[in-house]
């Protein structure tokens, strides 16, 4: 925050603000009553702003914070903002030992507009004690504490209502904030949520006001036993950890999957719950293919015409009267933005942006785009991967993989071919054959992808073996990549589905059995077998490492197998 001098300090605009809230809160007379009796401490020490501050936390954010809600550089708040402050002020005036949920979209400003100011506003006027916030990630909690200083330092505003609430001699450091206030000091502290709330106290206090914001991370979701650990870590915490007069606790997320934290707390006759969707629309999938949105997805989705982006955004500039969409923060998202969200990938866009969780573990590949091998054959390819996942038997689920193997070439215009995908169920030599086989049929192939997870390097000693023994490949020049895949599996595969469903992925139609297991796949936890999504995740995270020179093609050396 820029520092702010007493020279810049508008009067008049900053009057005209604090009127309209008055008038707000008490009526035009009474108002006049208090203009009249303020007329000398409108602005300083517990003057009329403090008084009103203290009843309206839309006025304190929109007068003590504006450098942070306010500005040419700043998005107009939406009606859910508003809202949301009414209903945290209500609670923390009204209220005791109440639990709130507010599960919004992603995008939404939760930290911003809900975490950041509550915080603040309760220290400042004593209504909490003690509060902590908490995160998934401790660099995020960390980044808490570094956005209140911002809001808090060299901030007139509160300076003149408040005095010098900053005293760095107190705890002032990157995890708590102890605030020089009256009557009684406060104290903000971030931790991550993996740390313990129990026994956390501060001046004899426990906990008065607890903010969860994205309180669970990817850890805690893979698996029921992670998600049910999350949980019962979290009751027993919050049992003991907060005061038994005077807490509130707000917590503020996005739902994920079924049995997540947020799904847990939603359950719960204790807790008071908001939902919100981030497209006010009942069903997506019928608004994003039907009308005029139908018309713009046939356009998007043709990828023989290498400008289907530009000519799509093109129909929507030319309808966008008629196409801009029901938002629930319409001030600051983007109509079109959103649709390319939605098309690139229908799963996420429910999950993330409508709460809509009851979706997961739906096929994900919503559009395959196949083309006859004449036709991708006469496409002038510039580089040329062959990808290949070995086949695993998972002990404790006796689910046995399939070998994958995925030819993949990339043109001018960027886009990917899958020339030939391939699952199989056989044993190594067969593997190894197939394998020197693909290599002789596709002479363009100058890298080998395989997965070091299965067989640890001694498959690929065996194919250099082959190959040097061969006389159609012995002068071949062959990249081989063997690393082990660490990644989550669906994240990989979650990169891709984009590039799939807009067509940027094009297969041979004659590779039924692998193009089956990508259209049925819908999560690794949800799909009997995801080999071929993988295998081409792979290869396309490893042909975007290829470089073109002419016809000379280089991988970077770290990329280097065996």
């Amino acid at each position: 925050m820029k520092n702010i001098s007493e020279k810049n300090f508008d009067i008049i605009k900053n009057t005209e603000l604090l009127t309209k809230y008055c008038i707000k809160l008490y009526g035009q007379q009474k108002t006049k009553e208090l203009l009249t009796a303020y007329k000398n401490n409108l602005f300083d020490n517990k003057g009329l702003a403090y008084i009103i501050g203290s009843q309206s936390l839309e006025f304190f954010c929109m007068y003590f914070l504006q450098d942070v809600y306010t500005g040419d550089d700043k998005a107009p708040l939406a009606p859910i903002h508003y809202e949301l402050w009414e209903e945290i002020q209500n609670a923390i005036l009204n209220t005791n030992g109440t639990k709130y949920e507010y599960i919004l979209p992603r995008g939404t400003g939760k930290t911003t507009c809900i975490t950041l100011p509550t915080a603040i506003w309760c220290a400042l006027y004593n209504y909490k004690i003690y509060t902590v916030i908490s995160s998934s990630i401790g660099a995020t909690a960390e980044q808490f504490i570094a956005n209140i200083k911002i809001a808090l330092e060299d901030n007139i505003y509160i300076e003149k209502s408040f005095g010098n609430i900053i005293n760095k001699k107190l705890r002032y450091n990157n995890e708590m904030i102890e605030l020089d206030t009256k009557p009684l000091r406060t104290l903000i502290q971030s931790i991550p949520c993996a740390s313990s709330f129990r026994g956390r106290s501060y001046n004899n206090r426990r906990i008065e006001l607890a903010l969860l914001d994205d309180f669970q991370n990817e850890s805690e979701l893979t698996s029921d036993k992670a998600k049910e650990d999350k949980w019962k870590r979290f009751s027993d915490d919050m049992r003991y950890a907060l005061q038994k007069s005077n807490n509130h606790m707000f917590a503020l997320g996005t739902l994920q999957m079924k049995g997540d934290f947020y799904d847990r707390l939603r359950q719960q006759p204790t807790c008071k719950v908001r939902i919100e969707k981030g497209l006010l629309v009942d069903d997506v999938d019928i608004l994003f293919s039907t009308g005029l949105w139908k018309e713009f997805r046939s356009i998007l989705m043709d990828t023989k015409n290498k400008y289907a982006l530009d000519d799509a955004k093109e129909f929507y500039l030319q309808h966008n009267e008629n196409m801009k969409l029901p938002l629930l923060w319409s001030e600051y998202w983007d109509s079109l933005d959103v649709a390319l969200s939605y098309y690139e990938n229908p799963a996420s866009f429910k999950q993330e942006f409508q709460n809509d969780i009851e979706h997961i573990g739906e096929k994900v590949f919503k559009s395959i785009v196949t083309r006859t091998t004449a036709e991708i054959e006469s496409e002038d390819f510039i580089k040329t991967i062959l990808s290949i996942d070995p086949a695993s038997f998972d002990r404790v689920s006796t689910k046995h993989d399939y070998y994958a193997f995925c030819v993949l070439s990339e043109n001018y215009n960027s886009l990917k071919f899958a020339r030939k995908s391939i699952i199989k169920d056989f044993e190594l030599d067969d593997y190894i054959n197939l394998t020197i086989q693909l290599l002789k049929d596709y002479p363009d192939i100058t890298h080998l992808s395989i997965e070091k997870n299965v067989y640890s390097g001694a498959d690929v000693s065996k194919l250099k073996e082959k190959i040097q023994r061969d006389p159609d490949l012995i002068g071949r020049d062959i990249t081989i990549i063997n690393k082990h895949r660490t990644k989550n599996k669906d994240n990989r595969i979650s990169a891709i589905v984009g590039d799939v469903n807009m067509g940027r992925i094009i297969f041979n139609e004659e590779d039924t059995a692998a193009i089956e297991q990508l259209s049925e796949f819908c999560g690794a936890k949800y799909s009997l077998h995801d080999d071929f999504p993988d295998c081409l995740a792979d290869a396309v995270e490893n042909i975007a490492n290829v470089e073109t020179v002419g016809k000379m093609k280089v991988f970077p050396l770290d990329y280097i197998g065996l």
